[in-house]
Formats: C-alpha cells, sequence, structure tokens
C-alpha cells in the first residue's frame, strides 16, 4: 500500500502540469513576496501602488464587461492594496496571446466570402429571431438538405464515430479539449490507422491545456509517426507574464469527415465519456452527428483554428476541402457556431439567453455547470413567472466541489421564481443540451458558467424542423425520472457554515 502511494507520488512529480505548475507558483511567489515587501519598506512604492489599484479600479468599472466579473475583480484589488493590483494583471485580463489573437483574426475575416449563405425563409418569428442573432453576429449561415442524428450517450456516439471513421474517404479533422489515453483513445487511434491506410488525410488539433494531465511526453511524436498531422492548441507556457493567456482555451469538440459528416457535443476523448472507468457515477453525456450542407460550417471552422495553431507555410486552403455532394432535400434548418474570446460578441451567452427570452411552452436545460450572473438569473426567473416551464438539470455528483458548491448557491432564487431544478442521480451530468417548445434545439460545448461565456472558444449546433428536437425532449424527460428534484426544503436545511462559504466563493464565482 505505502509502495505504491509513492509510486504515485513519484510519477506526478514527474508530470509535466507539477513541473509548469511548480515554476509558476515559484515566479508567483517571488514577484507578490517582492511587490509586498518592498510597498512596505518604501513609502514611494507603496504610493505607487496604491495609485495603480485606483487606476485599475477605475479601469474595471469602465470596462464593458460582466458586472458580477468587475465586482470579483474590484474586490481583490482593494482588498489587497499593495498585491491586489499586480496580481490583476497577471490574471484578470482576457488576453488572447498577440501573434495567436492575430492569426484568428485573419483567418476569420478570409473565411467570410467561403461561406455558402443560401436566403432560406424562415416564417416562424421565434426561430428567425435565435438563428439570424448568429448569422448576423457571428457571420455563420445556417442551411436546410442536412440530416441530423441525436446521441443521448457516449457509447453510442463512439461506436458510431468509428462506423463513420471507417467510411472516410478523402480526410478527417479532429479537434478535442481533453484526450486521454485508454480504452477509447485506441480504438479512435487504430480507426484511424487504418483510415490512413485508405490514403485519408487526418488532421488532429486539441488542447493543452485540457489535456496536459492526461497525455504522456511522445503523444504527438506517436501520431506523426503514422502520417497524422497534429498540433496542440495554444500550449500552456511556464512564464509567469503569460498567465493570463494561458487561461483562454478551446473547449471546441467536432470531428469532421469528407465535408460530409460532423460531429460535436459534449464529449471529449477520454474512457469516463464511454462510462469504460468509474468518475463520478455514471457519466450522462449527449452529441449530434450531422449529414449535409451544413458539415461546412465545421469545415471551415477547424481549418480557422488549425491555420492559427501551425506555423506559416503549413496551413490549410479552404476551398481543397470543399468536396459537393448530392444531399437528400429536406426543411430541416441546421446552424452550426463557434464562439470566441477573440471578438467582443458573446454568441454562447446571447444564444442561451435568446433561447430563454423567447420561449413560450418550455425550456429544458442541460448543464454540468450552474454559475450565473444576474441577468442569466433574471431571465430564467421571468421566463417561469410567465408561465414557462423551466426546468434545469444539473450532476448529483459534481468533479469540482467548489464549482459545484457555486451552482447550488443560485438554486434559492430560482426555486422562488419556479424555477424546477433537478440533479442527475447517478452519477455525472456532462450534457450541454437546451431544447425549447418543441422546435428548436442546441446542441454542443457550452457550459452555463463564466469560463464558457467569457474565456474559451467554443462550438455548438441549432437545430430546428428536425423530429430529432423531439427526441432530445423525449430524452431529457427521460433523464428526469432517474434524477431528484430539489425543492425549497432541501435548499432552507442547509447548515449556516455551508451557506456563509457558498456566499463566499459566489463573489468570486466568475473567476472559477
Amino acid at each position: 500500500m505505502l509502495r505504491s502511494f509513492l509510486d504515485q507520488i513519484i510519477k506526478f512529480l514527474n508530470t509535466r502540469i507539477f513541473v509548469v505548475g511548480s515554476i509558476v507558483l515559484i515566479q508567483l511567489i517571488i514577484v507578490l513576496s517582492f511587490v509586498t515587501h518592498f510597498g512596505i519598506a518604501n513609502d514611494h512604492f507603496k504610493y505607487f501602488l496604491y495609485f495603480l489599484s485606483i487606476a485599475l479600479v477605475i479601469k474595471v468599472v469602465n470596462r464593458f464587461s460582466n458586472t458580477s466579473y468587475k465586482l470579483a475583480w474590484i474586490i481583490i484589488i482593494l482588498g489587497l492594496p499593495l498585491a491586489g493590483g499586480i496580481i490583476y494583471l497577471l490574471f484578470a485580463e482576457r488576453k488572447v496571446p498577440k501573434k495567436l489573437r492575430g492569426k484568428i483574426i485573419a483567418e476569420l475575416s478570409k473565411t467570410k466570402g467561403f461561406f455558402d449563405d443560401k436566403q432560406i425563409e424562415i416564417t416562424d418569428y421565434d426561430t428567425v429571431r435565435i438563428f439570424d442573432y448568429i448569422k448576423n453576429n457571428g457571420n455563420f449561415p445556417y442551411y436546410n438538405n442536412t440530416e441530423v442524428k441525436y446521441y443521448k450517450i457516449g457509447e453510442e456516439f463512439f461506436e458510431d464515430l468509428l462506423h463513420y471513421i471507417a467510411k472516410a474517404e478523402k480526410f478527417i479533422f479532429i479537434e478535442f479539449f481533453i484526450v486521454k489515453e485508454g480504452y477509447m483513445f485506441e480504438r479512435f487511434f487504430k480507426a484511424l490507422c487504418e483510415a490512413l491506410e485508405r490514403g485519408v488525410e487526418i488532421y488532429f488539433t486539441y488542447d493543452d491545456g485540457g489535456s496536459i494531465t492526461c497525455l504522456p511526453e511522445d503523444f504527438e511524436k506517436r501520431l506523426k509517426e503514422v502520417g497524422i498531422h497534429v498540433v496542440a492548441f495554444s500550449p500552456v507556457s511556464v512564464y509567469l507574464s503569460l498567465l493570463s493567456r494561458t487561461n483562454i482555451r478551446s473547449h471546441r469538440k467536432m470531428i469532421v469527415i469528407d465535408n460530409r459528416y460532423a460531429f460535436t457535443g459534449g464529449y471529449n476523448l477520454a474512457d469516463e465519456y464511454i462510462n469504460k472507468v468509474v468518475r463520478f457515477g455514471h457519466w450522462k453525456d449527449t452529441g449530434i452527428l450531422l449529414e449535409g450542407e451544413a458539415v461546412w460550417n465545421f469545415t471551415i471552422m477547424y481549418i480557422q483554428f488549425y491555420n492559427a495553431s501551425v506555423k506559416k507555410g503549413e496551413e490549410l486552403k479552404y476551398l481543397d476541402f470543399k468536396y459537393e455532394y448530392a444531399f437528400k432535400p429536406n426543411k430541416t434548418l441546421v446552424l452550426p457556431f463557434s464562439d470566441s474570446p477573440t471578438d467582443d460578441e458573446d454568441l454562447g451567452r446571447t444564444t442561451h439567453l435568446s433561447m430563454i427570452n423567447n420561449a413560450k411552452k418550455y425550456i429544458y436545460i442541460h448543464t454540468p455547470y450552474l454559475i450565473l450572473d444576474y441577468d442569466m438569473v433574471n431571465a430564467l426567473r421571468i421566463a417561469a413567472k410567465s408561465g414557462v416551464e423551466v426546468i434545469i438539470t444539473v450532476p448529483h455528483i459534481p468533479d469540482k466541489k467548489t464549482v459545484f458548491m457555486v451552482t447550488r448557491s443560485h438554486y434559492k432564487p430560482l426555486l422562488e421564481a419556479g424555477v424546477k431544478i433537478y440533479e442527475y442521480t447517478p452519477g455525472f451530468l456532462h450534457s450541454k443540451l437546451v431544447v425549447m417548445d418543441d422546435k428548436i434545439a442546441l446542441e454542443g460545448t457550452f457550459n452555463m458558467d463564466y469560463r464558457s461565456y467569457y474565456l474559451n472558444y467554443e462550438c455548438g449546433v441549432l437545430v430546428a424542423n428536425s423530429t430529432e428536437v423531439l427526441k432530445m425532449k423525449e430524452d431529457y424527460l427521460n433523464t428526469l425520472k432517474v434524477s431528484k428534484q430539489v425543492t425549497k426544503k432541501d435548499v432552507e436545511k442547509v447548515n449556516v457554515i455551508v451557506l456563509v462559504l457558498r456566499s463566499i466563493l459566489n463573489v468570486f464565482a466568475p473567476l472559477l
């Protein structure tokens, strides 16, 4: 037992996350110790730090940003007058690395003319408002002539994914937030190797921050040796000056095959997503498959990121991957889109708000994290008070206990307004599904939290005029049958210490 424990410690000490974290922590301690000590010893430097704190508070107040986010930083800056300003400069700014930001903006600008912006008439007013918001502000068009398939569990998703990889003829684009070695990855890797033997080109992007604890040092080498083009998005840096930039991650998940098929949803490439290993009980996640014209949006979205991450001269040409097919005509409306902290348009958050505000009968929401600002809480409360059935399902077994405490801190005001909240008792709910009025559904990678809304790159698909929306609703209602409804009594019987801790954490929720 002791030997096993020591082996685990030694293994952890050799991991990249420990090495990087230790270097950053040492730098942070040195900087803050110097600032605090010199500020106490030198009046001129102390007054400079006070002036810096006041200037930064004025800057924060005047930023066009979320009020809760601003309040959390104001408390830190004023509460730590010597070190608070330095902490803000290191952690607070939503900085995408200058080079990466420039490349992403250039790619976004370059691709505007490549989208197939067909004029599709939509007669339903609510659908028009929600779809046109993304089209007009995110520059992503919507399509007909696209088949949709909904996945209610990771096991079904993964088996279909392997099936379609086996059908690939031209190319496969892969992007995940988390990639972890195990049963799922080995089967996936084997299928990719078989595709390579058929002459299929494969491009693989993963988020370095999301996968830093999961992958061995030779991961990229292993993929490149078999012929896969692989790139890590925004590699984690050991430099303290780049810490706030490291906080910006790509949370996107997508697989694009031959510009014909596209998968997305909450699934990452790790065994818990298909319940091959047990982490936090049964893992409930959802996803979606597209076949048709709308896949072109995903093809472009992938190339945008890939080109922004590789060296000059290694970029892909968009039109080289625009293979045309004779898809079966249908009236389903499909809008794949991505959200970016590079711009000032919070597409994911505003789409959530738009669906809540336009719901007439019901809105059903799956989210693993419920960390909301005043506007979002108020929108949910107004919808419920207006007679809309608002139901939110969250995990019962959390993966992050502090975040879960903040999630539960939002229960009381929502319950008082008539919002229904359920906790998925079998385990961890990772799905990010929103279904509205039997008409519209949103599936993708957007959590209802500050990180998804403001810090991460995300992607999703809006679907309307499809029977799959009703299947999503049916699965949602079936999920409620194995979930526990939270009552006002549950909220009221929480002890005082927990309430105080939740209140404190809620103040700093935007920073979690």
